[in-house]
């Protein structure tokens, strides 16, 4: 039975080990941090990780490294950020990939629940574009082009599951065409062989446009219902007359993740790091340059932004029947 006495020196020496974790947080970091990212160099979640990396560095004094783990579909990334010690020098920035996974693989090799959501950095539309020699110039051109032509449509992604692989199965789901899914590793790799012609088509970001005035890709339209302020003379999708695409929408998000085990205050700091980069012009400017659209939620926030994205996205995966195979 504990006594006041012992009931003191246990309250005592549990404030005393609660020391070192605030203390440790309000210090951090005291070393260089890394932020995993599960796709190749020069795809939109890698230039958005190393826009955060490089004014997270100019705040903390420390190096932030954007360390590239593609490979099986995002799942090598991912299960490396998942295993990652919960001292806050591993932070993991990633995509849609992160959900629709979840529905693709029933038996992960990690658990996603093991990265809590830190902080949605952006979101973006999905643009379709076509390599410039495909004889087509409207999504309407592109259906009929796809039923003449049952399988040799060809639409690259940045890799089996990806946002980009879902919009493409969700075109040709809607629009009753036959396509061949191309993957990468990384959008970066894509967009190379879609300038180049060794693939047809793409969903993609609006950073993809830069190619569009040299004549090398034409952009068919946007994957949204309306027109939107970014671009409001591009054709919306929906609006293009084909049979099942009325409704057609489609996009991803962007987010920074933390393992789980990361002491409370210490995620607190570290958002309220994150947060407070988000926040500032030139980054806001530098991501929506990238072709992205900043929004800053909190972590409830994007927990909770999450779990309905996870139901959505869950839908078509399960229809299309697709796999990381």
């Amino acid at each position: 039975m504990f006594n006041r006495r012992t009931t003191t020196a246990l309250l005592a020496a549990i404030a005393f080990c609660a020391v070192p974790i605030t203390s440790s947080a309000q210090a951090f970091p005291t070393k260089p941090v890394q932020i995993i990212v599960p796709y190749a160099a020069g795809g939109s979640t890698d230039i958005l990780a190393r826009i955060v990396a490089s004014r997270l560095a100019d705040k903390w004094k420390q190096p932030v490294i954007v360390d590239n783990k593609p490979g099986a579909g995002t799942v090598l990334g991912t299960g490396l950020a998942a295993r990652a010690p919960g001292d806050g020098y591993t932070l993991f920035m990633t995509a849609t990939g992160f959900n629709i996974n979840q529905v693709l693989l029933p038996k992960l090799p990690y658990n996603p629940q093991a990265l809590s959501p830190l902080a949605l950095v952006a979101d973006s539309y999905s643009f379709l574009y076509v390599h410039s020699s495909l004889p087509v110039n409207s999504v309407a051109e592109l259906i009929a082009y796809g039923k003449a032509n049952p399988g040799k449509l060809t639409f690259a992604s940045s890799g089996n599951g990806s946002s980009p692989h879902i919009a493409a199965e969700m075109l040709a789901m809607r629009a009753g065409i036959e396509i061949l899914h191309v993957p990468y590793k990384g959008n970066g790799p894509a967009i190379n062989d879609l300038v180049g012609g060794q693939v047809n088509a793409m969903f993609d970001s609006a950073a993809t446009m830069s190619y569009v005035p040299s004549g090398k890709l034409k952009l068919l339209g946007v994957a949204s219902t309306k027109p939107i302020a970014r671009a409001p003379e591009v054709a919306v999708i929906a609006k293009s007359g084909v049979a099942g695409l009325a409704d057609f929408a489609s996009g991803g998000w962007f987010g920074m993740f933390l393992p789980a085990s990361t002491p409370i205050d210490l995620q607190k700091k570290i958002y309220a790091d994150v947060k407070a980069v988000l926040e500032t012009r030139d980054v806001h400017d530098a991501i929506y340059k990238s072709g992205a659209d900043p929004v800053l939620m909190s972590q409830a926030e994007f927990s909770a932004y999450l779990k309905r994205d996870l139901e959505s996205w869950g839908t078509v995966v399960r229809d299309r029947k697709i796999t990381l195979d």
